[in-house]
Order: C-alpha cells, then sequence, then structure tokens
C-alpha cells in the first residue's frame, strides 16, 4: 500500500478529519455574525462577486472610508507636537485596526460563509450519491471516496484513502470519457471477489497538477436482468419455433385429409348445379355451400402459408411502386365500402431489398384488415416515410381499433379481432416483415388504429 501527500480541493475531501481553508480561529467578540446579517449580507455579496472589479472596488471603498474616518478623527485625538513619523505610524496601525473588522463583516465573513455552505451541499450531494465517486490524483492514489463507493467495494476509508486505485480497479487507465460514456471494467471488493462495474472519468485541473474524479455503478443486477430478458427472449423463440413446427405437422395432414376432398365437393356442385336447381334446390343454398367451400379452402391455404413460408426473392425494390400497385388491388373494393384511399408519399424516392410479392402480400393484408375495421366507410391513410436508417409505412384506419384483450397477442396465430377470420394474416405478415430484417407493429389511435412496418433502407 502506498502513502502519498493528498493535494486534493479542500470541498471534494470528504474522509478527512482536516479544517477548510477558512477554519481559522477567530475572536467570538469581534467577529460574530448574526444569521439575518449574514443572509442578507451574503445575498448582496454573491451580487457583486459577478466581477472581479466589482470586488476590487468594494476593497477600495472600505479602505477609503476607513482612511477617512482616521485623517479627520487624529488630528482631534493626538497632541499637536507629534513628529510626522509616530503620526504615521498611528495612522498605519489605526488603519489595519479599523480596516480589518470592517473587510471581515462585509466581504471575508460572508465569503467564508458561502464556502462552508457550499462545502456542505457538495458534501451532501456526493455522500448521499447513488454511485460510488472517488477521487484520484495523477499518480493513481485514491483521495476521497464516498459513501456509496465504501458500500460498493466494502473497505473502510482508511484502507482506501492514500492506497492506490487498482486495488479497485485492476485494469484502470487514465482515459477520460466522454459525457453519457461509461467504460466497463471489473471491480474487487475487500473479500477480492470480483463485479462488473460501469466506470465514468473526468478530470479535475487544479494549480499544479491534474486530479481526476471516477464514477462506478455496480452492473450486477443490469447484468442480471439482461441475462434473464435474454433467456427469455431465447425461451420463447424456442417455443415459437416448436410452435410452428407442430403446425407445420397439423398443417400437412389438414391438406392431405381436407383440401383434396373440398375440392371434389366443389366440382361436383359446379358441375351439377344447374340439375340439382332442377330438382327444387335452391339456388341461394347452392352458392351459399360454394362460398363457405371457398372460405374453407382460403383457411386451408393460409394456413399452409403460414406455416411452410416461401423464401423471399430478394431484390431491390422501389417501394413507391409496391404501394401503387397495392393500392390498384383495392381501389375496387374501397369503392363499394365508401372507404377513401389516401396514399401519402415521400417525394424522396425510397428503395429497400426485399421480395415485392411478399411486400405487397403484407401490405394487402394490412389494408384489408383495415377495411374490415371500417364496415361504416370513412378515410383509411396509407403513408410512406423514410427515417435515418428504415423505411416506414404506416396503415392508418379509423375503424373499430384492436381490442384491449388481445392487444398484447395481436400477431399470436389464431388470435382475432373479426368474428369470421382464423387469425393468421398478422402473423403471416410479421413474419414477412422479419424475414426481411424489419418489424411490423400495431396499436391504438385515438380514432382508429395504426400497423407501422420498418423496413432496412438502402441507398441506390
Amino acid at each position: 500500500m502506498k502513502n502519498n501527500k493528498l493535494n486534493l480541493p479542500w470541498h471534494l475531501s470528504m474522509d478527512y478529519n482536516e479544517k477548510s481553508p477558512f477554519d481559522f480561529p477567530m475572536p467570538s467578540s469581534v467577529f460574530s455574525l448574526s444569521p439575518l446579517y449574514m443572509s442578507t449580507t451574503t445575498a448582496a455579496l454573491q451580487k457583486i462577486l459577478k466581477t472581479p472589479s466589482r470586488l476590487i472596488a468594494l476593497v477600495l471603498v472600505v479602505v477609503f472610508l476607513a482612511e477617512a474616518f482616521i485623517m479627520l478623527a487624529l488630528p482631534v485625538l493626538l497632541p499637536e507636537n507629534l513628529s510626522s513619523q509616530t503620526y504615521a505610524l498611528v495612522d498605519a496601525i489605526s488603519l489595519t485596526v479599523l480596516s480589518a473588522p470592517a473587510l471581515w463583516l462585509i466581504i471575508i465573513g460572508p465569503l467564508r460563509q458561502i464556502a462552508i455552505d457550499e462545502q456542505a451541499r457538495t458534501e451532501t450531494v456526493v455522500n448521499f450519491a447513488g454511485d460510488g465517486i472517488i477521487t484520484i490524483d495523477s499518480q493513481g492514489v485514491i483521495l476521497s471516496i464516498n459513501r456509496a463507493g465504501r458500500q460498493l467495494f466494502q473497505f473502510q476509508p482508511h484502507q482506501l484513502i492514500g492506497h492506490s486505485v487498482t486495488e479497485l480497479l485492476p485494469a484502470f487507465v487514465f482515459q477520460p470519457t466522454s459525457a453519457n460514456e461509461t467504460r466497463q471494467l471489473e471491480g474487487v471488493r475487500c473479500d477480492q471477489t470480483r463485479f462488473p462495474i460501469a466506470l465514468s472519468l473526468a478530470e479535475i485541473p487544479p494549480d499544479h497538477q491534474p486530479n481526476f474524479v471516477a464514477i462506478v455503478r455496480d452492473l450486477t443486477e443490469a447484468q442480471r436482468l439482461e441475462k434473464e430478458r435474454t433467456n427469455a427472449a431465447r425461451e420463447r423463440e424456442a417455443m415459437r419455433s416448436q410452435q410452428m413446427k407442430t403446425l407445420a405437422e397439423i398443417a400437412t395432414g389438414v391438406a392431405h385429409e381436407i383440401r383434396n376432398p373440398l375440392t371434389s365437393i366443389k366440382m361436383l356442385i359446379q358441375a351439377d348445379r344447374q340439375r340439382l336447381e332442377k330438382q327444387g334446390m335452391p339456388s341461394e343454398d347452392l352458392e351459399l355451400v360454394e362460398h363457405e367451400i371457398r372460405r374453407m379452402e382460403r383457411s386451408v391455404s393460409s394456413l399452409l402459408e403460414y406455416a411452410r413460408p416461401s423464401r423471399p426473392e430478394r431484390k431491390t425494390i422501389f417501394l413507391q411502386d409496391v404501394l401503387d400497385r397495392t393500392r390498384a388491388l383495392v381501389e375496387g373494393r374501397a369503392r363499394s365500402e365508401r372507404i377513401q384511399l389516401q396514399l401519402v408519399m415521400s417525394e424522396i424516392p425510397v428503395y429497400v431489398v426485399a421480395d415485392p410479392e411478399q411486400i405487397q402480400q403484407l401490405l394487402l393484408n394490412l389494408i384489408l384488415n383495415a377495411f374490415d375495421a371500417m364496415p361504416d366507410g370513412g378515410p383509411l391513410r396509407i403513408e410512406l416515410s423514410q427515417d435515418e436508417t428504415d423505411a416506414i409505412v404506416k396503415v392508418i384506419d379509423e375503424g373499430t381499433g384492436i381490442a384491449p384483450d388481445i392487444l398484447d397477442r395481436l400477431f399470436t396465430p389464431f388470435v382475432t379481432n373479426k368474428k369470421s377470420g382464423i387469425g393468421l394474416g398478422l402473423g403471416i405478415s410479421r413474419r414477412i416483415a422479419e424475414d426481411h430484417s424489419g418489424t411490423l407493429t400495431g396499436y391504438n389511435i385515438e380514432n382508429g388504429a395504426c400497423f407501422e412496418l420498418h423496413l432496412p433502407l438502402i441507398v441506390v
């Protein structure tokens, strides 16, 4: 252990029993100041101290007034036959005796109180800070450490003050960090156990050599929580993979057991429709049967598509073109359902690397879902914009919104807001977004819902 003379500024020395530079003895009968006087004088002095010239002017005024008083009083108090040397000596002594209390009362006393208050505030803030605060000299010697730092490393002050900081931080280097920057190191406790910390280091330049302030934060709990979040995410991903595997197996069985018989039934009905109508079968019933068969086929196709997605064929695409084609596909239905499509696109060309068919399918899913949420019609706004890294597409409807009970499970298979839906469309859409290194989110807004797609932007 190394012991050095400490060169820490007095207001940062929290762990010493030494006096501050202002703690010198004073005659209480002359220099005792009332709290009211001190508070008033201190407030006035703080205004004066804003510039050094004001302080110098104040000192000169005090000395001038003292000298003027003495010059008026001495001829009255001293004998006329006193020599000039003696007169000058008495004048100097009188000026000193009179000026010293005046300067103390007006300037030095309030300055001392300001310094004491500032020291108390600094020590309170530092000692009650949640992070460890360590001051270090240019040789790496610990000058002071606050309460949180002592608790963090489990040392007593006498075991740290004057010792090398490498005993606490073996990998410590004199490299100050910038604002909001931290450096991860290992700390060593009293029992020699190691733990992760985040270190911020700043330089404090005194008169002769630099000192440093290190702010230390324990990362043990943060790393534990991050590890738990990572493990939970891995478990969710593993569960999702297992669900997809199970779903693929179910979908394969459904394809064999349902799809082919449905196709046969539909073909028989279409072939014998006229004969069945002549035999008295109502045409409305036949249309209903055919409609339900087509709906079942769509459900089976969606299930297969979700379980066994096709591999994307990626290329550079102009996203404005994809949105134009998608709008053309839905304009007819929009008119029939009294929905006003509003396509707002960035004037700057937006390019992404993606499968244009899959992106169009994703957008169609979102737009058709919005149609279903607006049975009475209304405006449907589709916005295309970009930020520094992503192309952003928003589909904003003024419909019924997303039910609160499914908001957190919106993209889970078989969770749907629609009475006749099977709950796979949004899951397929999110998977397409993730396959393209993007994200898809949905949330309620004041008068409806918004689905937001982010895809990585490229510069062409």
